[in-house]
Order: C-alpha cells, then sequence, then structure tokens
C-alpha cells in the first residue's frame, strides 16, 4: 500500500480522538476507572518504538524497518498550560546507512485533572484551524461507556464519507514489548468512526491509543503504542476501501 495514502488516513482517523469530551456520555453500563492514574512524565525520558504493519486480514503482523524514537525535552509553560511536556519524534528507516531520518516533529501533551492532553491535534485534518489543547483521554469517565465525539465528513477512494467518531476508555491492560518482552501496564483508549456513504453503513475504522501510567514507577508514561486496526470499508455488496493496520509500539525506554 501506498505509504503516504495510509498516513494521511492514519493521521485522519487518530486526529478525531481531539474531540472527545465534546459529546454526551452513553447509557450503558461501565465501571469507574476509580481514581485516576498516576502519569508521572519524566524529562529526558527516552522512548524508542517499532512500527509494525498489520495484514488486512488483522491476524499477520510484518515487522518493518522503521524505528521511532521520542525524547521529552522539558516540562514548563507552553501555549498557556503549565506543567506540560515538550517530546521530540524522530522516526529513522533502519535498512537505510546514516543519515537514515524520514521525520522529525516536536509534540506536546499534557496531564491534569485525569485529563490527558495533546497540543494541536486538530490541525493534522485541517490546517486551517488555530491549535489548541486538545484531550485524548478523560479518565472521570466510566470503563467501557462509549461517548460521542465528532462527525466528520471526508472522501475515501471517491466515495463522500460520513464517519460519526465514538471513543470510550476501552479497559486497564498490558502488553508485551518487541523483542525484549517487558510487560507496560497502560489503558487502552478505543477511537471508533462508524462510516457510511450515501446513508448506508460502511463498517468502522478503529484505533487503540495507549496510556502508560506509573505503577509500578519504573513503568514508562504517556502514550506507549499506537494501534491502527485494518480496514475495510464497504457498500452495496462492494469494498470500496481496503487498508492494512499498523501497530507504533514501545519496544525499550530509559527514565531518569
Amino acid at each position: 500500500m501506498n505509504k503516504l495514502k495510509y498516513f494521511l488516513i492514519f493521521a485522519f482517523v487518530l486526529s478525531s480522538v481531539i474531540y472527545i469530551g465534546c459529546g454526551e456520555d452513553s447509557t450503558g453500563p461501565g465501571t469507574t476507572t476509580g481514581t485516576p492514574p498516576t502519569i508521572n512524565m519524566k524529562v529526558n525520558s527516552f522512548y524508542a518504538f517499532t512500527n509494525d504493519s498489520l495484514d488486512t486480514n488483522g491476524t499477520t503482523v510484518r515487522p518493518t524497518k522503521i524505528k521511532t524514537y521520542q525524547t521529552y525535552l522539558a516540562q514548563g509553560t507552553f501555549f498557556g498550560q503549565s506543567n506540560a511536556f515538550m517530546i521530540r519524534s524522530e522516526s529513522k528507516d533502519t535498512s537505510l546507512p546514516p543519515p537514515n531520518t524520514i521525520s522529525i516533529d516536536t509534540f506536546y501533551v499534557r496531564y491534569d485533572g485525569g485529563k490527558f492532553y495533546q497540543y494541536g491535534m486538530l490541525r493534522l485534518i485541517d490546517s486551517t484551524q488555530s491549535p489548541t489543547w486538545d484531550m485524548v483521554a478523560d479518565f472521570n469517565k466510566a470503563i467501557g461507556v462509549q461517548w460521542d465525539i465528532a462527525t466528520i465528513n471526508t472522501n475515501v477512494g471517491g466515495f463522500a464519507v460520513t464517519s460519526v467518531v465514538k471513543g470510550k476508555i476501552a479497559e486497564k491492560s498490558s502488553f508485551t514489548t518487541n523483542v525484549l518482552g517487558n510487560s507496560i501496564n497502560c489503558y487502552r483508549i478505543e477511537i471508533e468512526a462508524q462510516v457510511s456513504t450515501l446513508g448506508t453503513s460502511a463498517g468502522s475504522i478503529f484505533v487503540d491509543y495507549y496510556i502508560g501510567y506509573s505503577d509500578p514507577a519504573t513503568n514508562p508514561s504517556g502514550m506507549v503504542r499506537i494501534k491502527l486496526r485494518p480496514i475495510k470499508l464497504s457498500a452495496f455488496g462492494a469494498t470500496f476501501y481496503r487498508a492494512a493496520g499498523l501497530d507504533t509500539k514501545i519496544q525499550y525506554y530509559v527514565i531518569p
């Protein structure tokens, strides 16, 4: 699959998380998270991520040579909010000799009152918007209770598409890192875009956003994994968009 096309659809869906909390809670059952977790991010922390392609069947994992490295550069007041963190993110193609950098970016996150924020995520899908502190997750919500996020209109594969985006704290969980086999404690935030075209359901797109917390203290805090599940959109008996998934997963880390 064309990497740029994949990145655009990934950025589109992932960016939808900025609207969390703008809608109303559903009335479905759920258990509260209790006291919001301690997410103790630290300056000079270093996180290395692997990037695995997930085949469209959803079962085959194909490791890529792309590695992503994130460094927590500073803590302070950024864009009007205190206790925020500046993070440098660099992706490299390790199959190539140096210099093998693909992209370098700087982004900002903060955690306050049980809510996790990232600055300027809306601009990924609409560059005309002024950047703001956009909420990714609210740990004051109940686990498993889905809430409305936004309705987004776009074009996929030549079809006018409406995506009704919802989010929830799906579970308190853990996963095992590639190669080293370390266990990472985290919460999985599930973002679902319910897609329709011409008034007909075409399926759903899912992004899982994993946030680590400080239990034990050596567990990495903040974003520790993002997983775009394989995509299949079908309407009127025909599949009009199909794409592999991507699993960006922390591999190793250094916490000062």
